[in-house]
């Protein structure tokens, strides 16, 4: 039986993927683009989510505010990106939300809401999410 650690870890590296296979020439630039952005935003609506089942343990209510805020203004931000027109600035506006969800991670794993393994995975992915982001707009720029 694979532990929920274990399985966090595997199905989180496996998230990023994605990210990349999408930039492969297998589909017309425009719908790879398309792709690209719904999956980001998905992902990063997603993560924007998880920082709600993390905050319902503090203790302080000033964190759980802030945190919920966060979470929702980066899950606006990253859906707002699928309702403009695919480009840099979609791809900017996503790679700036992952870079915040990061930041409020570290912010849970500074305050012990958050297991340092989990935070050590989320920057590793982050990191791998973010280069992807890079290589996106080289590839669609």
């Amino acid at each position: 039986m694979v532990s929920p650690q274990r399985l966090t870890v595997l199905l989180t590296c496996a998230g990023a993927l994605p990210f990349y296979l999408l930039q492969l020439p297998v589909f017309d630039e425009g719908a790879r683009l398309f792709a690209f952005v719904a999956y980001g935003a998905v992902i990063a609506a997603f993560m924007a989510g998880t920082l709600w089942g993390l905050v319902q343990s503090a203790q302080r209510s000033s964190i759980a505010i802030a945190m919920l805020a966060t979470s929702n203004v980066l899950a606006l931000i990253a859906w707002g990106t699928v309702l403009m027109p695919a480009g840099r600035l979609a791809l900017v506006l996503q790679a700036a939300s992952f870079v915040g969800l990061l930041a409020a991670d570290r912010f849970l794993a500074s305050d012990a809401l958050e297991k340092r393994w989990y935070f050590t995975l989320r920057l590793s992915v982050t990191l791998l999410v973010l280069f992807a982001y890079g290589l996106a707009l080289v590839t669609f720029g």
